[in-house]
């Protein structure tokens, strides 16, 4: 899904950042998840002097949606010290905090990846009981964790300088003071007191009432500047930016949802029934007009809930809206186990029936076609390109190429696209390499659909509107007209393209005539700005990977059927994995100008399922490999050999809740 940069039309001389600022801005992550149920019995270790460290225990329960088993939860003394352990099958943990001193930031890990690390903290420890204290890392303490800094990022907290500043009684306290106004209608609705109420050590039951619901009704995401803001499913385009200088004074609080959560409890029995094979509950489950990114079978459109032994979770609403007729509906994630401990999540859209009940009735699109927000760094190895290491942001549009027997017609020649943030209208048509089944988009700017099959070497289907330098970066980016297909000419404010905006996408045969109509596409995801970038904890291919596939010379830079990688999610200095759970690797080699062949080959891999304690991770990716595990090679393939006029990708890809995020690295020889 990468493209290999085009050369630079312009460059200018920038002055590089302050090397005071690396540590701080290395630990820290974009912000993400959801809701959360979980349970705890004990009072808060916040507000407590500290005369005598009694207690030598934390305990608590990490949930965003649902309670996270499998989590891993680090925490992280003032004196640098710190200690893992492993949530339980309720999202429960507890560890010994004996040798650390406080005050505490902990940091959870999501096993499957799907959402963003929460934070909590502790200011201080009870010098009267030796009773465990209670931490809860949910939505909403990592909400009180970004309004402790400056940049409403809560993964500052983990420098032991920035935590020993930042946290304290006082200051914890004023953080929850803020946010208990901030979500004050959400309490009230909840029949929660916004005066007494404490997210981070009160106890509250994992039954979708109360603080259980409170928790299920908000979303941190990233805003325009990019920090935290916390959003409400009531409206989601309303969210309110977090850090230490937010003046809950000035700010309009968020609104409750118009249902709790636990309305969607009867259609999820509903649902696990009818994957079982009850059809009766299938019919109560899924609404005859469902359709959903062109699917008519809900088991289609969503896959990996048709696994044997899949259980369902209880839908995520991301935003609630009604139709121009008077329908709730709601675009929820439904998260899902595998029979074997796998999780993940499906993304769909319920509507409320005029019985009150609530069914399943898909986002109604009569294509497959995915649009949503993405991240990405992009390095540069050799040494010409490496000053325009950057970051970028923008969506990844997702067409599958159209086939008989799937939602898009076998005719699908070219698709256009046109919305927020797109400078004109954008086409997409097939790639001229292998390896991947998506369209990608033209490399040059387009007035209207390329005809007669036309296809693109750009490889990539992601739109760029925002783009920043990487710190050590000697010289900016500037788009040329070689690249304009997939560039805006210069970066935009991110800010003024709204959550949930709506694109219009159009498809075309190889003649240029459209094919049916037009249709309306949401992206569920927010708007990342480059700088973003910043605050983001990648991960780091090794010196051998970039010494053996990236570098000319090395011992994997001749023509392969395979690629070895290997990587790391350990960074900044710290001995604890923070880094995010890559889900796929790919390798893309463009030929050189001795190659006999022009076209581009790709290859995917599944990386693995399951967190490292050590954040160590490896994978061997295979030439021609597409993302679904189809090889699209006649007959065997390798990736080209890096020569002269050539070049090679290595791309690290994860999701944080719908968003998408992409690690890069590129050579050119």
């Amino acid at each position: 899904m990468r493209e290999i940069a085009s050369r630079k039309s312009h460059v200018k001389t920038i002055a590089t950042l302050a090397a005071a600022a690396v540590l701080s801005l290395s630990i820290l992550a974009a912000c993400g998840g959801g809701g959360g149920g979980s349970s705890s019995s004990s009072s808060s270790g916040t507000t407590s002097t500290t005369t005598g460290a009694a207690a030598t225990t934390l305990t608590g329960t990490v949930a965003v949606g649902s309670a996270l088993a499998g989590a891993t939860v680090t925490v992280t003394g003032a004196n640098g010290v710190s200690v893992t352990t492993t949530t339980d099958a309720s999202g429960n943990y507890s560890v010994s905090i004996a040798g650390l001193t406080a005050p505490f930031v902990i940091v959870a890990t999501d096993p499957t990846g799907a959402h963003s690390a929460l934070v909590s903290v502790v200011a201080s420890l009870p010098s009267n009981s030796s009773a465990p204290v209670v931490a809860n890392v949910t939505t909403l303490t990592s909400a009180v964790a970004a309004l402790l800094t400056s940049s409403g990022n809560p993964l500052e907290l983990v420098s032991s300088t920035k935590l020993s500043a930042l946290v304290t009684t006082s200051t914890v306290q004023g953080a929850v003071s803020k946010l208990n106004t901030l979500i004050a209608p959400i309490l009230s609705a909840n029949g929660i007191s916004s005066s007494a109420f404490d997210p981070i050590g009160g106890a509250f039951a994992a039954n979708q009432t109360g603080a259980d619901a409170v928790i299920d009704a908000v979303t941190l995401t990233t805003d325009a500047s990019g920090g935290c803001q916390l959003v409400s499913s009531a409206n989601s385009g309303n969210g309110v930016s977090l850090s230490s200088n937010t003046n809950v004074n000035t700010i309009t609080p968020l609104s409750a949802p118009p249902v709790a959560v636990s309305v969607f409890a009867t259609l999820t029995t509903e649902l696990s029934q009818c994957l079982a094979g009850t059809s009766s509950a299938c019919s109560q489950a899924i609404d005859a007009s469902y359709l959903d990114n062109g699917f008519t079978s809900f088991t289609a459109a969503h896959t990996a809930l048709a696994s044997t032994g899949v259980t369902v979770g209880l839908p995520q609403p991301l935003q609630f809206f009604t139709t121009s007729g008077g329908t709730q509906k709601a675009l929820v994630i439904v998260p899902y186990k595998t029979s074997s401990g796998g999780r993940g999540f499906e993304l769909t859209t319920v509507q409320q029936l005029s019985s009150g009940s609530w069914d399943i009735i898909g986002n109604q699109q009569p294509f497959n076609v995915t649009i949503t927000s993405f991240l990405a760094r992009r390095q540069f190895v050799d040494s010409t390109d490496q000053p325009f290491s950057r970051f970028e942001s923008g969506i990844a549009i997702r067409i599958p190429a159209g086939a008989a027997g799937t939602p898009n017609p076998a005719s699908l020649a070219a698709a256009s696209v046109t919305g927020p943030g797109i400078n004109g209208t954008v086409f997409l048509v097939p790639r001229n390499g292998t390896g991947n089944d998506l369209l990608a988009l033209t490399s040059t700017a387009q007035s209207s659909a390329p005809t007669g099959n036309a296809t693109t070497s750009s490889n990539t289907n992601l739109y760029r509107w925002s783009w920043q330098s990487m710190l050590g970066a000697s010289s900016t980016f500037v788009p040329g007209t070689s690249n304009l297909g997939f560039y805006t000419p210069s970066p935009i404010d991110v800010s003024t393209v709204s959550p949930f905006a709506t694109y219009t996408v159009t498809f075309f045969d190889s003649t240029g005539t459209q094919i049916g109509s037009a249709f309306s596409v949401v992206n569920p995801t927010v708007a990342f700005p480059s700088s973003s970038g910043f605050f983001t904890p990648w991960p780091s291919l090794t010196p051998d990977t970039i010494a053996n596939v990236l570098t000319p010379g090395g011992s994997e830079s001749g023509a392969q059927a395979t690629a070895d990688l290997a990587w790391s999610t350990v960074f900044g200095g710290f001995a604890v994995n923070f880094g995010p759970l890559v889900t796929k690797a790919q390798v893309l080699g463009v030929p050189g100008t001795a190659a006999s062949s022009t076209a581009a080959v790709e290859g995917w891999v599944k990386a693995p399922a399951s967190f490292s304690s050590t954040g160590q991770y490896s994978a061997t990716v295979t030439a021609g490999v597409d993302q679904s595990g189809t090889q699209e090679c006649t007959s065997s393939c390798s990736f080209p050999a890096l020569q002269s006029g050539g070049s090679r990708s290595v791309e690290l890809y994860w999701p944080a809740g719908v968003a998408s995020f992409y690690d890069i690295w590129t050579v050119r020889d």
